[in-house]
């Protein structure tokens, strides 16, 4: 080998050749029908159900461990009431929300992120667009997806809502988008990680072996399924559901819903020795096939110079949104329920210790002797007191305090304070939920500039988080646009304020236009927007683009219908006040100058007109020609003195005309 050459050789070849159209075809019957274990042998789709039941099985058994951290984050998110007899029967059980606050923050700063003035995706150019055609294109795209998304989609704002909440809690959630026959639109439906069952230890759902999404359908949906082609008709639908563990069912209620296992797998159909990518969907009770549909396109085979299939790209419906990646590499991730339970948990034992003694301090307690004793409560008991009142004691001793001896509660410790402060500021650090972020003031005298300063610090971690929130909504929206391409209408129509627009099928060319989100993940606060505005709005007048920097400075202030404030042709750049006071000085030097020629002019004007007179004394016998000829020659005099007089008043008022629209 020589000196500097690679020691990695290459895995294999990337040139394909074209597939037959005997393959095609035979792939092309696949993809168009609606329920593939129509077509196969009894024995085939038994032993394909039990083997999904079973892998099933082994992906649950993986991630085991996960489940419980996940259940206890739920509970304690939640806040879910629960009896407590330690140290003493009714014995304080307070939960601070700690983790709550840290979801319910989380999720608000991420929901305003995606969503702005109704507007989700925008189209992004592929390639050169010379004519502006694709810019076009993609406007359009994205008004429709918008459209589609926050109008069509009823589902979408409320799951996304819900998932951003979920999120920091359980580290993973998940968004399943298709295309439902039965509704003729499109859907993305969010699925929570305990439905959603993978592998522990697979590195992502593009490479995951198989997945399986745990469906439950009430007996009316599974006959609708049925009477549409969609899932075979086996006999027992008609038995009532099993109960497990995870899902108790009453026997009273007829509506319980069914068990299926919709698993995303690889199985060789036609024997030829390659696995393609199916959607296999099994009955969990009789472990029975009802569907199979194939999850590939036909520009995802892929023939190598043998004619042998080398590869088919599986079409992926499920996204997965992922809060932080989990040390131990599980594909569910990490979020707040792992991060804060511990201290959370600590902080509910301190505050429940501190309850607990000012409870016992309280309500005292003791001995008392059998030498004294109350009529009615003789050896001693629980003796409740109202305002005012005095108790008959039967006692004959000479001090009462021999006979009865109290228990020594001190109530709550001042250390026990001092630690709940600690571990409540360790938990709010961790789950980013510090003043300034929440809204409230950083305290009195503190300058603008530090509190904008703690706010970008604060954000770091939430920056870094929207980043992969901002990825999976990339690839949500893609998994759309695909579903657009193969199944909108030749041509849709739809309205954005008031005014009804057109998107045509062909609009949707993945080689022409791409979309992603129009959240912008280096921009995580609507303050950044603003500073960032501020420091464009010091840049006018430099030679950029004036008009999009006033547009940008709107947008951050966050004013609707920008587009009605800014003028036709663009806003006319502001004229300095040091150009106007220059400008002003040099009016004011010409018109001295002008009056000096006016009077200049006045003068040869004077002595002209004093010579004619004198000639015309002189001549006083010349009234013919020769003074018409002198009165002529006066009258241009004149007229030229008044034109210049309107010339210099029509610059003045152009002037002033300049300086009232600028």
């Amino acid at each position: 080998m020589t000196n500097g050459a690679s020691a990695i050789a290459p895995q294999g070849t990337s040139e394909f050749i074209d597939p037959t159209q005997e393959t095609l075809d035979q792939y092309q019957k696949l993809l168009d029908s609606s329920n593939i274990a129509e077509t196969l042998d009894e024995d085939v789709l038994q032993r394909m159900g039990q083997k999904v039941c079973e892998d099933f099985e082994i992906d649950e058994d993986s991630r085991e461990d996960w489940k419980k951290r996940n259940a206890d984050a739920i509970k304690l998110a939640t806040q879910v009431v629960e009896a407590k007899s330690e140290p003493f029967e009714g014995a304080a059980n307070i939960k601070y929300p700690t983790l709550s606050m840290a979801a319910v923050q989380f999720g608000a700063r991420a929901y305003g992120q995606i969503i702005k003035e109704g507007q989700i995706v925008q189209g992004k150019v592929i390639g050169a667009d010379k004519g502006g055609m694709k810019a076009s294109q993609a406007q359009r795209i994205g008004h429709h997806m918008s459209y589609q998304l926050t109008e069509e989609m009823e589902e979408w704002e409320g799951e996304m809502d819900a998932l951003l909440i979920a999120l920091p809690i359980e580290g993973c959630e998940f968004k399943k988008t298709y295309y439902s026959a039965q509704l003729e639109r499109n859907v993305s439906q969010w699925i929570r990680p305990e439905h959603l069952v993978v592998n522990y230890h697979a590195k992502s759902l593009e490479t995951a072996s198989r997945y399986t999404h745990i469906i439950y359908l009430s007996p009316n949906q599974i006959v609708e399924r049925v009477r549409s082609g969609m899932f075979l008709d086996i006999k027992d639908f008609d038995n009532p559901p099993v109960e497990d563990e995870d899902r108790p069912i009453d026997n009273r209620d007829d509506d319980a819903p069914h068990t299926f296992y919709e698993q995303y797998r690889f199985w060789d159909l036609d024997d030829d020795g390659y696995k393609e990518p199916y959607i296999v969907t099994v009955h969990k009770d009789s472990q029975k096939v009802v569907r199979i549909v194939a999850r590939f396109d036909l520009d995802g085979i892929h023939v190598n110079p043998k004619g042998q299939i080398a590869r088919i790209d599986p079409v992926h419906y499920i996204t997965r949104y992922l809060f932080m990646p989990s040390p131990d590499g599980g594909i569910y991730g990490m979020g707040f329920g792992t991060l804060l339970a511990p201290i959370n948990k600590s902080i509910n034992i301190t505050l429940n210790q501190i309850h607990d003694a000012g409870t016992l301090s309280n309500t005292q307690g003791g001995f008392i002797g059998k030498t004294a004793s109350l009529a009615k409560h003789k050896g001693g008991g629980q003796v409740k007191f109202k305002m005012g009142e005095f108790k008959s004691l039967n006692y004959t001793g000479d001090d009462i305090r021999k006979a009865i001896l109290p228990l020594p509660f001190k109530g709550p410790d001042v250390v026990l304070f001092q630690v709940l402060g600690l571990l409540i500021d360790a938990g709010e650090k961790l789950g980013n939920v510090v003043d300034p972020l929440v809204g409230q003031s950083p305290g009195a005298n503190v300058p603008a500039t530090t509190t904008l300063a703690l706010i970008e610090q604060g954000l770091k971690v939430f920056g870094s988080t929207f980043k992969r929130i901002h990825r999976s909504l990339k690839s949500e929206l893609r998994k759309l646009y695909r579903l657009n391409r193969l199944y909108l209408d030749n041509q849709a129509y739809f309205t954005i304020m008031d005014e009804q627009r057109a998107v045509a099928r062909t609009d949707y060319n993945n080689k022409t236009c791409d979309v992603y989100p129009v959240s912008d993940p280096n921009q995580v606060s609507n303050i950044q927007k603003l500073i960032t505005a501020q420091a464009l709005l010091e840049l006018l007048g430099q030679g950029l683009n004036d008009d999009e920097i006033r547009r940008r400075y709107l947008e951050a202030l966050q004013i609707p219908d920008i587009d009605k404030l800014i003028p036709e042709g663009g806003a006319k750049p502001p004229i300095d006040p040091k150009i106007m006071l220059e400008l002003q000085k040099l009016e004011l030097e010409r018109d001295r100058f002008e009056l000096e020629m006016f009077k200049s002019q006045y003068d040869v004007l004077k002595v002209q007109a004093d010579a004619i007179k004198s000639v015309a004394q002189a001549e006083a016998a010349e009234l013919g020609p020769q003074i018409e000829t002198y009165k002529a020659h006066l009258d241009l005099i004149i007229e030229g003195m008044k034109a210049k007089a309107q010339e210099k008043q029509a610059k003045k008022n152009e002037s002033s005309e300049q300086g009232r629209s600028s």
